[in-house]
């Protein structure tokens, strides 16, 4: 073989090995673009899956203080309408407290008579053979004028007799800055362990306990929610 054909032998050979090189570094290029559009891909998604995560995240907390808000006002709103509803109810207390106030005045022609019916039906609720009758110290002379009325009430509605002591010890006055009574009695056992409270007060109370739900309807009117009123 002469020289000129191994020139063109080895250059084809350069050739060879050159396509050869060519091809590889463009399979080399294809591939890396490939894993690399992979992995752009891959961290694209991911960081739509951590954005939409944060969005969700934050959305939520968002509607949480919404209504965290929402409830803080509509408890808020509540508490002012039963507040406001609260002092109406106690304006109507007042109103009555003033009454029954004058009601209680020794000098009320109807009052002795008053004392009598509250003594009989306390006497009528104990059934005891001796009581004592606690009152204001200014209804102390009213209390010892209705006695011998009074014992003889429950003796027509009994057949039993009953003894009855005014108690040394008064109730307070009507206008007594922590408990004021505005009339009436309250009867003890000799003993003081077991009382019936009959005065207007405490008359008072028992009526605005069962007449409550009434009130507040005549007051507020009826709840389309509620079930009870209270």
């Amino acid at each position: 073989m002469d020289q000129q054909a191994v020139n063109k032998q080895i250059k084809q050979m350069v050739e060879f090995i050159k396509q050869e090189a060519n091809e590889k570094a463009h399979e080399i290029l294809i591939k890396a673009e490939e894993e690399f559009n992979i992995e752009k891909l891959r961290l694209v998604e991911q960081e739509k899956i951590k954005v939409k995560s944060e969005y969700e995240s934050k959305h939520k907390q968002i509607e949480i203080k919404r209504r965290i808000a929402f409830s803080n006002e509509v408890n808020s709103n509540r508490l002012k309408i039963l507040t406001a509803r609260d002092e109406v109810v106690s304006s109507v207390k007042a109103v009555v407290s003033n009454e029954l106030a004058k009601i209680g005045e020794p000098s009320n022609a109807a009052y002795k008579d008053l004392m009598i019916k509250l003594t009989v039906q306390g006497l009528f609720q104990m059934m005891e053979t001796a009581v004592v009758m606690r009152v204001r110290a200014t209804d102390v002379s009213i209390a010892n004028s209705i006695i011998k009325e009074a014992c003889a009430q429950y003796k027509s509605g009994t057949g039993k007799e009953v003894t009855i002591t005014v108690d040394k010890e008064n109730l307070p006055k009507k206008d007594d800055a922590i408990s004021p009574c505005f009339g009436g009695v309250k009867l003890l056992t000799s003993d003081l362990q077991i009382a019936v409270d009959n005065t207007l007060n405490g008359r008072l109370d028992v009526v605005l306990a069962q007449k409550m739900p009434d009130t507040k309807i005549a007051l507020f009117g009826r709840s389309a929610t509620r079930r009870h009123i209270d």
